[in-house]
């Protein structure tokens, strides 16, 4: 495999995490998504500045903020 032919399956297995992650958020009850929200956002911030997944993290701590805005709730104001 060619280092374009990997490059491209990369982030097409990167496009359909984020994908995978948005449809999995929608199905999961209330609890979990805050518990999921706040989990990725401890793993963000433990990670920062020297976990490559850091950015994963911070991307799956957006998508359950948004998934809340989705349910009618706001996300910031949620413990």
């Amino acid at each position: 495999m060619e280092v374009n032919e990997m490059t491209i399956e990369h982030t097409m297995q990167n496009h359909n995490w984020h994908n995978d992650t948005i449809k999995k958020l929608k199905k999961v009850s209330l609890e979990h998504v805050l518990y999921i929200r706040d989990d990725a956002y401890q793993a963000f911030k433990i990670g920062d500045g020297w976990n490559p997944k850091a950015g994963q993290y911070l991307d799956e701590y957006y998508y359950c903020c948004q998934e809340l805005r989705r349910r009618g709730y706001n996300p910031l104001n949620m413990r």
